[in-house]
């Protein structure tokens, strides 16, 4: 197996990455319209082909779907804290207050894209 690296054709930035059984037969669908398959296989995603080496200085970093619900679930639990005051056993906890804490605790069961998270609206 051998790495190779797909550049958008404007920019030479490394868009994608796949693993093929010979460099020198790609598979021609691995390879999109405005892309091209680079010369050099040792980038990584973001990297940028300057025409003798890859150049990570601009490197956009890549975050994988867990990280990225790692990231609501941070934010989620902050919301929540910010509300804990209201679960003291000396304050009566509102049933609209309640449910904004139950929506925010089902975030991550009720929905599926973590790019485009939409939190409750705080009562």
């Amino acid at each position: 197996m051998a790495k190779v690296c797909i550049l958008n054709a404007s920019t030479n930035v490394v868009e994608e990455m796949y693993e093929v059984l010979d460099i020198n037969n790609v598979p021609s669908f691995l390879i999109k319209e405005g892309q091209v398959l680079a010369t050099d296989h040792t980038g990584e995603l973001g990297d940028t082909w300057n025409g003798s080496s890859y150049d990570d200085s601009h490197r956009i970093p890549v975050i994988t779907e867990e990280e990225r619900w790692e990231q609501v679930r941070e934010k989620r639990n902050q919301l929540l804290a910010e509300t804990d005051w209201t679960a003291n056993s000396d304050v009566t906890m509102s049933d609209e207050m309640r449910n904004y804490r139950q929506e925010l605790r089902d975030i991550p069961e009720t929905q599926s894209d973590p790019l485009n998270i939409v939190y409750p609206e705080k009562p």
